[in-house]
């Protein structure tokens, strides 16, 4: 234990750190089993002592994200065996035309929201290929929503690192344990105003679709 714990220490003070942090963020959109954001809150935990630096992770973080993003975007927009193969399947399928409606009503803030729902960066990020969303307006909105991710992940881990300095370890299990609760309670929230909105349909379907037995008859006889 104490051998692991000291190589996992030697990795995250040395600057190969940045470079791990790059590589999973950039991976993450492309493989979503890829933990970028408990990479990134354990480099953040222990960079409240000082080691690493927590802007190198920032930027390390946002910056292979935008990139992982981009390249999820023209994976989707040149189509290909895998993306064809992913949209066969129903749950894929009604996924790209959830995901449409919302880049219809929404846009960009589609984009935002993704980096912090679970899936959601790589279903928006390939949809939005799919779809064909402009590139420019895509990387600004994905910029930003990168950049938000990265703050809040590293915010996260920086927070543990401060409040157990002398146990990272505790620090790192506080991170993780926060923003596991807040993915989970989004997530829900997410589910039961998707369910509210799924029977609020029915119902004005069920309204249009019924015929009104009470007006009165006419009588073509007289």
């Amino acid at each position: 234990m104490d051998l692991a714990l000291d190589i996992l220490t030697a990795t995250l003070q040395s600057p190969w750190v940045y470079l791990l942090i790059f590589v999973t963020a950039g991976l993450d959109s492309l493989v979503p089993i890829v933990p970028s954001e408990t990479v990134l809150i354990t480099a953040a935990a222990y960079a409240a002592a000082g080691t690493p630096t927590p802007v190198g992770l920032l930027l390390a973080a946002a910056i292979g994200a935008l990139i992982g993003d981009f390249a999820a975007h023209l994976v989707g927009r040149g189509g290909g065996s895998l993306v064809h193969r992913w949209t066969r399947s129903p749950r894929a399928s009604r996924m790209v035309e959830h995901t449409e409606d919302i880049f219809a009503r929404r846009g960009g803030a589609a984009l935002i929201a993704g980096r912090f729902v679970p899936g959601g960066r790589t279903a928006t990020t390939l949809t939005s290929g799919i779809l064909k969303y402009p590139r420019t307006r895509f990387l600004a909105f994905d910029a930003v929503g990168c950049l938000a991710w990265a703050l809040y992940s590293t915010g996260i881990g920086l927070l543990g690192g401060v409040l157990f300095e002398d146990q990272p370890l505790l620090g790192v299990g506080l991170g993780v344990g926060i923003a596991l609760t807040i993915t989970g309670v989004a997530e829900l929230t997410r589910r039961l105003l998707a369910r509210r909105k799924a029977r609020a349909d029915d119902v004005r379907t069920a309204h249009r679709g019924a015929t009104d037995w009470t007006v009165p008859a006419v009588d073509v006889a007289s």
